[in-house]
């Protein structure tokens, strides 16, 4: 097999399972077996592929023509400037979790305390301490697969990031954070319903949350009095509707509530400061 047969097999069998644009999601596949950039594979449609990789290329766009996603079938995503291992057991990286990092580090002190809640690959963590080694980072998760993997990231990193088995603040120990990030989830199960059928190879309980997908924000809210050091901040990411319900329950606990857009022009991030 050459890469220009590979890419019409692709397009092909993707095109049949009613992809838009089946031709991205080949060469992305490709990319990710093969090793090669995007460009490069343009550039050398003639370029013979070796035979056990030209057997698990057809297994994966077999997988991909099911709409198994395609950072599960690589067994790594894209974020900010590293290369996640992802699986089953974690949320895939979303583009507007990057936009949390930056937020999360404007104006951050030297040395300052952080936890993330819910950390799934544990991304948010090793993102900030990549980028800023100073930071005395904790990660939690109730999720044990979950923080082996999230642990695996951060040693590909070399970035030393605390670990705890913990739902939620539970089992974190007492102490205050100058900074608390959250992704956690906030699908509500109505809209779950509705996703798009690669979500449901995700795991559901990174996904939704009771209470119209505000309860887990809401607990974690409950504890930031005694939690967020003075003069900190927490961010959360989630649903553009569900801005202004969090943002009024983390006023209700005594914290300035502010609303960020996201690049595409939605309420994606409440942060609450003490």
């Amino acid at each position: 097999m050459i890469v220009a047969e590979a890419r019409k097999t692709g397009v092909a069998m993707l095109a049949a399972a009613g992809f838009n644009d089946p031709l991205h999601e080949t060469l992305y596949l490709l990319s990710g077996i093969l090793k090669i950039p995007v460009l490069e594979l343009q550039l050398a449609p003639d370029a013979e592929i070796p035979e056990a990789l030209g057997a698990k290329i057809i297994s994966s766009l077999e997988r991909r023509a099911g709409h198994e996603p395609a950072q599960y079938i690589l067994g790594t995503a894209p974020f900010r400037d590293l290369e996640l291992e992802v699986n089953p057991d974690v949320l895939i990286p979303r583009p507007e979790t990057e936009e949390l990092v930056s937020f999360a580090l404007e104006n951050l002190p030297s040395g300052a305390a952080v936890i993330d809640l819910g950390t799934g690959s544990g991304a948010i963590p090793v993102a900030l301490k990549k980028e800023r080694p100073d930071l005395h980072i904790t990660a939690v998760d109730r999720s044990m697969k979950a923080l082996e993997t999230a642990a695996r990231n951060a040693a590909r990193y070399d970035t030393e990031i605390n670990f705890i088995h913990s739902d939620l603040w539970q089992a974190v120990p007492a102490g205050t954070f100058d900074l608390v990030t959250a992704n956690l989830p906030y699908v509500s199960e109505e809209e779950y319903r509705q996703c798009e059928p690669e979500i449901f190879f995700e795991p559901v309980m990174a996904l939704t949350a009771p209470d119209n997908g505000l309860d887990l924000m809401k607990k974690a809210i409950d504890d930031l009095p005694r939690r967020l050091a003075p003069g900190g901040k927490a961010v959360f990411e989630l649903g553009e509707w569900q801005n202004e319900h969090i943002c009024r329950y983390g006023t209700e606990k005594g914290f300035s509530a502010v609303c960020k857009l996201d690049l595409e022009g939605k309420k994606r991030f409440a942060i609450l400061y003490s």
